[in-house]
């Protein structure tokens, strides 16, 4: 058998920390039964025997197929069973989110206490809304849903976003370095006429 380049392969046992079915990257073939593979969600590389490994297509994970790929631990899973539903789409098919329940436990933080909740609920925006971020003028709850957006390192109320800008800075991790990071990016492609 001869191995190529740019294959994934799925841990069969556990090794050096890195969990079964654990999905890494081949770096390098050492000889027909020995790779050296990356391990996506560890981010360590190591030498694999034949034994250690099979090889799978990545593309025959996630919807419509019965098992997925966690975008953080990169672990096959079984879809629908460890990770939650996210949404329903207008034909009544239900998606799943892309991290599995272990990975989403690590990510939320702590919750917005109740005395904040309170708080900022007697303050709750009515007629017109002006999102703090994005600056879009809205109606609260018909042409925009209102969320209280959280420090997840304390649970304290910040202020009242709109759904997106609260879900943008989470897809942020709530990290200014990546915050940054996006800005930098739309400077360097920003278009020039």
């Amino acid at each position: 058998m001869i191995l190529t380049m740019e294959k994934f392969v799925i841990l069969k046992t556990p090794k050096y920390g890195v969990e079964k079915n654990s999905i890494g990257i081949v770096e390098k073939v050492i000889n027909d039964k020995k790779l050296n593979v990356f391990f996506i969600g560890k981010k360590i590389k190591f030498d694999v025997t034949k034994d250690d490994f099979d090889f799978i297509d990545v593309t025959k994970t996630g919807k419509p197929y019965k098992n997925k790929i966690c975008n953080i631990c990169h672990i096959l899973k079984k879809d629908f069973v460890d990770f939650e539903i996210n949404q329903t789409d207008a034909r009544g098919r239900k998606t799943t989110r892309p991290s599995c329940r272990s990975c989403r436990k690590n990510l939320g933080g702590i919750t917005l206490k109740s005395n904040e909740r309170k708080r900022m609920l007697e303050s709750k925006p009515t007629g017109l809304f002006n999102c703090p971020i994005c600056e879009k003028t809205s109606i609260p709850n018909v042409t925009a849903k209102l969320v209280i957006d959280h420090n997840h390192e304390n649970g304290k109320a910040r202020a009242w976003l709109c759904d997106s800008c609260n879900t943008g800075l989470g897809r942020f991790k709530e990290d200014t370095n990546f915050l940054q990071n996006a800005i930098d990016f739309l400077k360097k492609h920003k278009q020039t006429n």
